[in-house]
């Protein structure tokens, strides 16, 4: 069985990546200019946090179902998620950068992130 905290990653990470391609698409773009990645994210963070943690929760309730664990046990685990709001948005900079030279080089050179 896939762990609570699993599911919620995998999510998050789901949610991220939409949103990541529908940027591209509303902007027209193929990738996001290395020195724009900071401001877009703190752009799309800002509008997104609160809509990600009720996306989160619809989806939870969604898949488990009759499982689903309380509401408390999502809502600490989310709010442990989102506690740094500064971590959060350089780890969505450092996975897009990672992700935008893996499609453009097709490889992911470590030392320019």
């Amino acid at each position: 069985m896939c762990s609570l905290e699993k599911r919620i990653r995998d999510i998050i990470h789901f949610y991220v990546n939409e949103n990541y391609k529908n940027y591209l698409k509303i902007n027209k773009l193929e990738t996001i200019r290395e020195n724009n990645i900071p401001s877009v994210i703190d752009e799309l963070y800002s509008q997104k946090k609160e809509h990600i943690q009720v996306f989160v929760k619809d989806s939870l309730k969604i898949m488990l179902q009759d499982e689903m664990p309380e509401e408390f046990i999502i809502t600490n685990l989310l709010s442990e998620v989102f506690r740094d709001d500064e971590l959060c948005k350089n780890r969505l900079t450092m996975e897009i950068r990672l992700h935008q030279q893996k499609i453009t080089k097709g490889t992911i050179d470590y030392n320019k992130i």
